[in-house]
């Protein structure tokens, strides 16, 4: 139903060993997991990777691991935090370049104080960054940045900066994605987040970025792979266990790192460990978050879906 290349993105964790330093060995562990599932990997993002509490340095080691355990099995990002300015995200998306990453994904602009850039102020902010990164680049327009970039505007930035390979729209309105997909050249990808998928792939998606996969990496490729198959009673049963799951999750949201490291803490995936300022929830909150995953019977749909995808890859 789809095209071939339909591809289901991962925001990865970031593990911490119980001094707060990061956990390169949990990290290949996981990564390992997610390519086994053939999911793509957004390193370092700004929630579920607590990519704010990361130094430059860090965000580029975890780059350099990523690359190492899963460049050329499948896709591997960069994704670099939202930004203060250009220069902000300049300092790290060099390290994702000296890495290696397939791709480098940059934020808009988010300065703070309820600030809300300009058309004249994103644009600039774009052109300085694109001006000097040359490697593939997706630009993020992410409904919670507040900014909507003008088609015209986007269509500007493609003709100019060649390096430009895909957008990602997650949260977008079904018309505005509609209004884009159609104005820009089918070579440059459009990625969406999951509850939009199913629509979103009618209108020309080429995958959608999610942190559920962290969790239930089969049932979220499932997803993928039953629309490949024009599969419908796959893809139902697959969007609704991932939307059954979000219901849960987000319980404990805002804040995707704080319910992934306890989702993968509940699940035996991971210690919990948070850097400041989360904290991970108490005991009696992770037995409440056991208790709905056991009623929603992950482990038997994750193994079936793990059946699936395997059957399909």
């Amino acid at each position: 139903m789809g095209d071939k290349e339909l591809t289901t993105f991962c925001m990865t964790p970031t593990p911490y060993r119980e001094d707060g330093l990061l956990d390169e060995e949990a990290l290949r562990v996981h990564l390992r997991r997610l390519v086994a599932a053939r999911t793509g990997l957004f390193l370092c993002s700004g929630g579920a990777g607590e990519a704010h509490v990361l130094t430059p340095k860090e965000m580029g080691r975890i780059y350099k691991i990523g690359v190492e355990e899963a460049k050329g099995k499948v896709p591997v990002y960069a994704d670099l935090r939202e930004p203060r300015s250009a220069a902000a995200m300049y300092e790290v998306a060099k390290e994702a370049v000296a890495a290696g990453v397939d791709a480098v994904q940059i934020y808009q602009l988010d300065n703070g104080h309820g600030m809300i850039p300009n058309a004249r102020e994103q644009e600039a902010y774009w052109h300085e960054l694109l001006d000097e990164i040359r490697t593939p680049v997706a630009i993020s327009i992410h409904y919670e940045a507040k900014f909507r970039a003008s088609t015209r505007l986007l269509q500007d930035l493609v003709a100019r900066y060649k390096q430009i390979c895909a957008f990602n729209l997650v949260g977008s309105q079904v018309a505005y994605f509609l209004e884009l997909r159609e104005a820009i050249p089918e070579s440059i990808k459009f990625y969406c987040g999951v509850p939009e998928f199913v629509q979103h792939a009618t209108l020309g998606a080429a995958g959608y970025i999610n942190p559920a996969g962290n969790i239930i990496p089969y049932v979220c490729r499932g997803l993928v792979d039953g629309w490949l198959a024009g599969d419908l009673q796959q893809v139902s049963q697959s969007n609704r266990t991932i939307q059954r799951f979000l219901r849960i999750v987000n319980q404990w949201a805002p804040s995707t790192a704080r319910w992934v490291k306890m989702g993968m803490k509940v699940r035996g995936m991971g210690n919990g460990v948070l850097r400041l300022p989360y904290l991970l929830p108490p005991e009696e909150e992770l037995r409440k978050m056991t208790d709905q995953f056991a009623a929603l019977r992950i482990d038997e749909l994750e193994a079936q879906a793990a059946a699936y995808v395997r059957g399909h890859a």
